[in-house]
């Protein structure tokens, strides 16, 4: 036999557990002919005997004793099964980004996502750089950021990279350069993410300066976006950017201008190790193909 109906096993189980067919037929509310019926079936299917019944007991053979064990076990990976199919079509699917990471992607992705799980519910939020506490408790399934593989604590994978730019304060003596290098920057002040806690200074951020003969002053941090610009545009320092910041935060006191030998910004993808519920790995395999027909079209 190949196939097992599990129907038939639940009313087996039933009546296994009650010794009675009586008491398992009330249980399962049928009628006790059309149980004992199916207990019939089942043990027709299987070829053997389940049950050793006379008109008064009811006691399992040998048989019947697996069946009970093993039904159980078939019963709960079915109820799993059930379970973890119903999550993936519905379900919450809880999404986090930091400052400008993979804010070109999320719309597109966020469509077509609904499109594949129209019945999951899906939540965005805005976090704070610096802080990956939402991430590491649960509060979202996956954030969007800009951290490497190894930075931190999380399961981090690149989707994507774009240049970057200095942004500076429209009043500021470079700001009418059409593209600056690092040496130009040598007296600046950088206006820089907090660092993820625990780590320092953002230490790729140093590395680049180093690299590049600068000493790394930092004149201040800024927890956000709006934070960082608002900083530059009054005057306290400057910022290095992604390109999508020039574009989707045009200031008329701020001004973007490119970099040409600044490492490019990733946009990655974190979320805590472990195994994959089935709804946040969609999402991921989905933003792996959108985020490389970004690159494509760019």
């Amino acid at each position: 036999m190949d196939r097992l109906d599990l129907r038939l096993v639940e009313y087996f189980i039933a009546v296994a557990e009650e010794l009675h067919f009586g008491r398992a037929a009330d249980r399962l509310h049928i009628a006790q002919p059309s149980l004992s019926q199916q207990v019939r079936r089942l043990e027709a299917q299987l070829g053997v005997t389940l049950l050793e019944r006379d008109s008064r007991n009811v006691e399992l053979t040998l048989a019947g004793e697996a069946m009970l064990r093993e039904g159980k076990e078939a019963l709960r990976q079915a109820s799993r099964a059930i379970q973890a199919t119903r999550a993936a079509a519905g379900g919450h699917l809880r999404i986090g980004f930091y400052g400008s990471a993979a804010t070109d992607l999320i719309p597109t992705l966020l469509r077509r996502f609904s499109e594949r799980h129209p019945g999951c519910e899906v939540s965005v939020r805005e976090l704070l750089f610096g802080s990956i506490d939402e991430v590491l408790d649960g509060s979202v399934d996956v954030a969007f950021t800009r951290v490497q593989p190894g930075q931190t604590e999380l399961d981090v994978e690149v989707l994507a990279q774009e240049p970057r730019r200095v942004a500076l304060a429209h009043t500021h003596p470079l700001a009418t350069r059409e593209a600056l290098r690092f040496t130009d920057l040598r007296e600046e002040r950088f206006i820089v993410n907090p660092a993820v806690p625990e780590d320092g200074p953002p230490q790729r951020w140093l590395a680049e300066q180093r690299r590049h003969g600068l000493p790394g002053l930092i004149a201040a941090q800024g927890a956000s976006l709006q934070e960082i610009l608002t900083l530059v545009a009054s005057g306290r320092g400057v910022s290095l950017v992604p390109s999508v910041v020039a574009r989707q935060h045009p200031r008329a006191d701020v001004r973007y201008v490119p970099m040409t030998d600044a490492d490019p910004a990733v946009i990655s993808l974190a979320r805590r190790p472990g195994p994959l519920p089935t709804l946040v790995a969609a999402f991921i395999e989905l933003a792996r193909r959108v985020a490389a027909g970004e690159q494509d079209a760019g």
